[in-house]
């Protein structure tokens, strides 16, 4: 059986008509022979092109890095007739495609008048005349071309200004009734038969026949954990498998309801007219994605998703994150289960996904939604109880069990305490000491909170304390450092670049948020009464002795695990 994959139309202006019936053609010859293309994506022209044979453009000297694509199309409803050239060529210095000769002599005779195509009016003369501008006769004249299954093209051509009864609604087919009437469509999803008649190209189709080859995996997961706890690790890599199609981006304050799902925005076509029109955000699109092809797997991943206000972004599509949980034994609705429960009304959203306003939609059970979330972040937005019910949650666990041992084993500069020593025993301190610590858990120091650069350490610097690199400062400042100097001075500032990449993360994590109202749990506050203190003491130390500020109990526990 055939089925229609894409229909590529387009409405017919006056110019579009006059090299149709080489109409007000120059005395001498030439002028254009093709009709445009133009208000239609090149994504959408190559993708509805791609049966037709490929070759480069001739404009390709001049840097055109598109191609041109020929293929020979029936006449529809008249296929035994055979097939005729049609050549799709990217037009010079403009963002669009032409149609190619399609004048008196070479024009598709799907669209001549013995296939019933309209007729310009003839002069005194019995020459085709453009006086009028064709008024009555192109008024609701649109062009189009079905590319099927069979890897074949029809051409035909529709003359009304609303969709016949007959043909099957709200798959997407009122879209050539409307507006600028011109673009492609994308019919694969409902498996619509094609039938060889000009009237009526249309079979059977089926919505839910969609749906039974649809993948059942559809879930909603919020994962969560302290800072660097790896939660965007376990995505990655239990999550998101090698075929996967994945979007990911994150929630902020600034982040809203416009960015996720879409906003409506001017768009200037190539003749400068300006018109507005709804433009998808990552939301939308991904659920188009997901929602036409039914046997892949898609994952829209938001991270940090308690940083911006989720339950004002999402709106009303709050709604579409209740998950169909069973098949019912009677009275089920035939989506399988992982699709939204309930559908909403969003106009915007229904053209996007389904070519229909009016069709409701769903989160498809072939997409997911994962977030993540820091269950420190105690100053930015909540996720009240009716939000977080609808996701399945998951703790990130903040352990060395599954790091990366390179990672966990690394030193600390040149201390001999391995990350995972520090960062262990810190934990350690911060969960024995809850009953001094608010949300005592939130404050730990995660597994991936640094990076395996961020621990390296460069010898270059050398001894701070032993005067060398104030003294070249000196210099530098009363302008009589020599070269050598000035080369040494680089080299110890750019040691200093990498070697204060723990303490200013690290340290300071400490000092200023994890025990910010209690510093005297592990800080020697006698001693140390500020932040600056504690990195240049870090800073100017070598070895153990960088671990100064912290009190003797706590260096003990870093040199001495077991006990």
């Amino acid at each position: 059986m055939e089925y229609i994959e894409r229909i590529f139309y387009r409405k017919i202006n006056p110019s579009d008509f006059k090299k149709l019936y080489d109409i007000d053609r120059p005395e001498g010859g030439g002028g254009q022979t093709y009709l445009e293309a133009a208000g239609i994506s090149n994504e959408k022209i190559v993708d509805f092109l791609s049966y037709a044979e490929v070759s480069d453009s001739p404009l390709k000297d001049k840097g055109e890095t598109r191609s041109v694509y020929n293929f020979n199309a029936y006449v529809l409803g008249d296929a035994k007739a055979g097939s005729a050239f049609i050549e799709f060529a990217p037009r010079s210095g403009r963002n669009n495609y032409r149609i190619s000769r399609q004048n008196m002599k070479y024009k598709h005779p799907a669209w001549s008048v013995a296939n019933g195509f309209p007729e310009a009016n003839k002069d005194d003369k019995g020459e085709y005349t453009s006086e009028g501008n064709f008024e009555g006769i192109i008024d609701n004249l649109v062009i189009w071309i079905i590319k099927t299954s069979n890897k074949k093209y029809y051409a035909g051509f529709i003359n009304k200004d609303t969709m016949p009864d007959e043909w099957p609604h709200d798959i997407g087919l009122e879209e050539i009734f409307k507006g600028e009437r011109r673009g492609v469509i994308d019919t694969e999803p409902f498996r619509l038969q094609f039938i060889d008649n000009q009237k009526c190209p249309f079979g059977d189709y089926s919505i839910m026949g969609l749906e039974e080859e649809r993948i059942a995996l559809g879930s909603n997961i919020l994962l969560y954990g302290v800072p660097g706890s790896g939660k965007s690790w376990t995505i990655e890599h239990e999550y998101c498998k090698k075929d996967t199609n994945v979007e990911r981006l994150v929630f902020h304050p600034d982040y809203a309801y416009s960015d996720f799902i879409g906003q409506i925005l001017p768009n200037v076509d190539d003749e400068g007219q300006v018109s507005y029109k709804f433009t998808p955000g990552p939301f939308t699109n991904i659920l188009a994605d997901a929602y036409r092809n039914p046997g892949k797997e898609f994952i829209l991943i938001i991270e940090e998703i308690n940083r911006g206000n989720a339950p004002a972004i999402f709106g009303e599509v709050f709604q579409l994150l209740d998950r169909k949980a069973e098949i019912r034994e009677f009275d089920d609705d035939g989506y399988p289960i992982g699709t939204s429960e309930y559908g909403i009304t969003n106009a915007n959203i229904a053209k996007i996904v389904y070519g229909d306003p009016k069709h409701k939609v769903r989160i498809p059970s072939n997409l997911s939604i994962l977030g993540t979330m820091n269950t420190s972040d105690q100053n930015v937005f909540t996720l009240d109880t009716a939000f977080q019910r609808r996701w399945e949650m998951r703790l990130i666990e903040n352990n060395f069990e599954h790091v990366d041992r390179n990672l966990a084993d690394a030193e600390i500069l040149d201390t001999g305490i391995t990350w995972e020593v520090f960062c262990t025993q810190i934990n350690n301190i911060i969960v024995g000491n809850n009953a001094r610590i608010t949300s005592v858990e939130d404050k730990r120091l995660g597994a991936y909170f640094v990076h395996l650069r961020d621990l390296k350490y460069k010898p270059e610097m050398g001894n701070l304390s032993d005067g060398e690199y104030d003294a070249l400062r000196t210099k530098e400042q009363a302008k009589s450092i020599t070269e050598a100097e000035k080369e040494r001075l680089d080299a110890i500032r750019d040691a200093m670049k990498q070697n204060s990449k723990f303490p200013e993360k690290v340290i300071k994590y400490l000092w200023d948020d994890a025990f910010k109202f209690n510093r005297e749990v592990v800080f020697e506050t006698s001693q140390f009464q500020s932040l600056e203190q504690v990195i240049r003491t870090f800073m100017y130390a070598e070895k153990m002795d960088r671990f100064a500020m912290f009190k003797e109990n706590v260096r003990a526990a870093f040199t001495n695990p077991e006990e």
